[in-house]
């Protein structure tokens, strides 16, 4: 074979550069024939197996810990690899609770793990990542193509024996968040009641969070955050209850013991007007908004974040199956016991924050909430024990301005707060802030969006004193 020299002191240009392959090429493959296998063999290969190649140390440590559970396997990943998947890893709360919060490391792996074997789950993954990343609910076209290489391989694997592994369900919950994150939440249903039928042939959701409970619970969380967005009843109901109660060690119950109150006039009150099962949640998410606070101030130890997010399911289970959001398909309610169950709802939206650490637009809930609203304070039951009904007001609008109502709605919440605030004789945050403690509230959470709404009232009070003056 001839030599061919090449001018190092000269720039390699594109032709220079094929030259120099080329040559390496023919020295390599002498005499060899290339054989590639064709397109149509690859395509019939099954998606069931779409592993990627995982570190070495993941594979040693299923080696060794094989005979145990899914959720004790915990892998190492060294960084910066580790700081790049945090995003996909981390339990999600609001940040302003990290002073409350405590998160196990143990429940990553099981995330991480999923995103180095699965091809689907990766492309799924990375599809979501990116509508976070650009801040936005269109698609890209990168994201596109993540998604569309996901829909692919799933659409596959449903007809192979992988049909309802973990690995399915775990794909099919990103989905339904990819799809929940666009908007687009008759799509994502269609994901979720697909999850609902493939947890029963497992044999139901409690079976399935013996066998994997970090799965069962993003599962149920889906199922929760679709039926307070569409106002539907959640698909998995009472065994939902019964799979969160087992779950490690939920900070609440199922409602059967119910609180007796702290023997306040406004305990009293509600206790005679409330059915027994809106009272029991009302009491148990009051008693909680208390631990965060107390936790926040370091008056207890910090709360468990797995059994903290166990507790706001159970919560929110238990709050939908008194009445769904979509009126047609719950029962008829007093004003009270309305604006009670759906501020209780916007409390708990305040915890269901997206991958993006903000809560998503609510607007059946918010529409819901200030309709109720309107109608109890110009109802007759306004009149009976009217401070206390007053009270009652006050809180939904100020747990409903922190979690799902919108600056669009100021002119009919300005005036709202404006009169509540004026009938009870409170005139500063301080004054309203005592008011406040009777009901479910988290200092760190919520205190930001109070302040911010009294002290509107504050201003507009003035601003009306001086227009009137001049």
């Amino acid at each position: 074979m001839p030599f061919e020299f090449i001018d190092n002191n000269a720039p390699i240009d594109r032709a220079s550069r094929k030259r120099i392959r080329s040559r390496a090429a023919t020295g390599k493959n002498a005499n060899r024939t290339l054989v590639r296998a064709p397109k149509a063999h690859i395509l019939r290969n099954p998606a069931a197996s779409t592993p990627f190649k995982a570190p070495t140390s993941l594979h040693k440590t299923r080696e060794n810990q094989q005979n145990k559970g899914d959720d004790d396997l915990i892998v190492e990943i060294g960084r910066p690899v580790d700081d790049a998947l945090f995003f996909f890893t981390n339990i999600r709360h609001n940040p302003q609770l990290d002073g409350a919060l405590v998160n196990p490391d143990n429940m990553r792996s099981l995330w991480v793990r999923y995103f180095f074997q699965d091809e689907a789950y990766f492309h799924c993954s990375v599809a979501t990542s990116i509508l976070c990343s650009k801040n936005r609910v269109d698609e890209t076209a990168q994201g596109m193509r993540h998604i569309a290489h996901t829909y692919r391989i799933v659409q596959e694997r449903l007809h192979g024996k992988e049909a309802t592994s973990d690995m399915t369900i775990a794909i099919l919950i990103v989905m339904s968040q990819y799809d929940r994150l666009q908007g687009q939440y008759m799509r994502g249903f269609i994901h979720v009641q697909g999850l609902y039928r493939m947890a029963q042939l497992r044999g139901g959701v409690v079976k399935l969070s013996r066998e994997c409970w970090g799965i069962a619970q993003k599962l149920l969380r889906a199922d929760l955050e679709y039926a307070l967005q569409l106002g539907s009843k959640t698909l998995f109901g009472d065994d939902g209850i019964e799979a969160l109660c087992e779950m490690g060690f939920p900070y609440v119950g199922n409602g059967e013991q119910v609180d007796s109150g702290d023997g306040s006039e406004l305990d009293s009150f509600l206790k005679q007007t409330l059915r027994t099962e809106l009272w029991a949640v009302f009491a148990d998410m009051r008693r909680l908004g208390a631990m965060l606070n107390d936790a926040s101030a370091g008056r207890r130890r910090k709360l468990d974040g797995v059994d903290f997010h166990c507790s706001i399911l159970l919560l929110g289970y238990r709050i939908l199956k008194l009445n769904p959001l979509d009126e047609a398909l719950g029962t008829a309610m007093s004003d009270l016991e309305n604006v009670i169950q759906l501020g209780l709802l916007a409390f708990l939206v305040t915890f269901l924050t997206g991958l993006d650490h903000r809560i998503l637009d609510k607007p059946l809930l918010s529409r819901r909430l200030r309709l109720a609203i309107k109608m109890l304070s110009a109802s007759k039951d306004a009149g009976q024990q009217s401070q206390l009904v007053q009270r009652v007001i006050m809180w939904s609008l100020f747990v409903g301005s922190a979690a799902v109502f919108k600056c669009s709605e100021d002119d009919w919440l300005n005036p709202m707060t404006q009169a509540t605030m004026r009938t009870l004789g409170l005139y500063a945050w301080e004054d309203a802030k005592k008011v406040l403690t009777g009901f479910p509230w988290v200092d760190a959470l919520h205190d930001r969006a109070g302040i911010v709404l009294c002290s509107t009232q504050i201003l507009l009070k003035f601003s009306g004193a001086t227009d009137q003056f001049f």
